[in-house]
């Protein structure tokens, strides 16, 4: 997990770390405890957050242990999300989410903690009003009680490279030759972005037209991009030569004499973190010292784990310009790919 794209989408992992803000001796005697990781996106309509024990047996293998389910998850847990300058409460609810693969910890059942409700940046009702999520809850035998915050990023809004017309589908274009600019401004509650560019494009078998493949190429335009602080406001501006998306689908597609392909519409991604998301990151990446030992970063207090915020802005249904269109259509040097008005 060294990059900010596996970080900012919805996966899930368990913690084996003893914190840094909070000092948790986990190999002294047994005491219940728990591992979260939470990780919200106001773009999303479902919040899912991770709840398990954490274990240790210094009589037994810990890779046994790990595989059976009854050793990772507590019988009786009633977590809850408060929006502090609410107080609205959103209740998670345990639910069965088959998404993780086979490995070292039991896959199957796979519970995480999920709410129905929406999580916003703001206040939809007061609109300059920021909100801020405490997720609480309280350990079964112990009663221990487990809370952390987080704040949500705003949504990003892009100047450049889109290109937005009235009455006329947003476009993108990389022009042969040239250079582009990818420009926008941090949100607030932001330190850390990515930004992709989604090319969709289909298949189609020359012999029979009723057979079409859908198939997508994602390019990463931005990478691991931190600002100054969370404040927002700060202007991102990253060039990049229109070449890189040419030899990307020369990289990624193959000459094939039986099909011939068509230009879908396309989308753009940018993912923000909070500063929490970016702590966890940085503190997760190799040291370039000699002594290989990384700082363990938690923001749980009284547990372990990290409890963060992302979001994704998307912009869908994009054209891609005609400049780009003509080059895949007519250039000699991309006639292999077969592309087809």
């Amino acid at each position: 997990m060294k990059t900010c794209c596996y970080y900012l989408t919805l996966l899930f992992v368990v913690f084996t770390i003893n914190g840094c803000s909070n000092e948790i001796d986990v190999l002294a005697d047994y005491q219940e405890n728990a591992v979260v990781y939470g990780l919200l996106d106001p773009s999303q309509s479902i919040q899912f957050i991770k709840i398990n024990k954490v274990f240790t047996n210094p009589n037994g293998s810990a890779t046994d242990i790990a595989k059976i389910s009854d050793s990772l998850y507590f019988d009786t847990l009633a977590p809850q999300l408060v929006e502090i300058e609410t107080g609205r409460i959103l209740k998670l609810y345990r639910a069965n989410v088959l998404l993780k693969d086979s490995g070292v910890f039991a896959n199957s059942p796979n519970y995480l903690y999920a709410t129905k409700q929406k999580v916003y940046a703001r206040n939809p009702l007061n609109s300059s009003q920021i909100l801020n999520y405490r997720l609480e809850l309280t350990l079964p035998s112990t009663k221990r009680v487990i809370t952390a915050i987080t704040n949500l990023p705003d949504s990003i809004i892009v100047s450049s490279p889109l290109t937005v017309r009235s009455q006329i589908t947003p476009s993108i274009d990389f022009v042969p030759g040239k250079t582009f600019k990818i420009i926008y401004l941090s949100p607030t509650n932001s330190k850390i972005s990515d930004a992709y560019f989604i090319f969709n494009y289909e298949e189609v078998n020359k012999l029979d037209t009723n057979i079409k493949i859908k198939k997508t190429i994602r390019w990463r335009l931005v990478n691991n991009v931190r600002t100054l602080d969370d404040k927002g406001g700060e202007q991102v501006n990253t060039t990049i030569a229109s070449s890189t998306f040419y030899d990307l689908l020369l990289a990624n597609i193959s000459a094939d004499a039986n099909v011939f392909r068509r230009i879908l519409l396309c989308r753009m991604e940018l993912t923000v973190g909070n500063i929490e998301l970016d702590n966890y990151i940085q503190s997760s990446e190799p040291s370039i010292g000699i002594v290989q030992k990384q700082t363990e970063y938690t923001n749980i207090k009284s547990g372990i784990g990290i409890f963060a915020s992302r979001r994704v802005t998307s912009y869908n249904s994009l054209q891609l310009g005609s400049s780009a269109k003509t080059a895949l259509y007519t250039a000699i040097e991309y006639r292999s790919l077969g592309f087809v008005k």
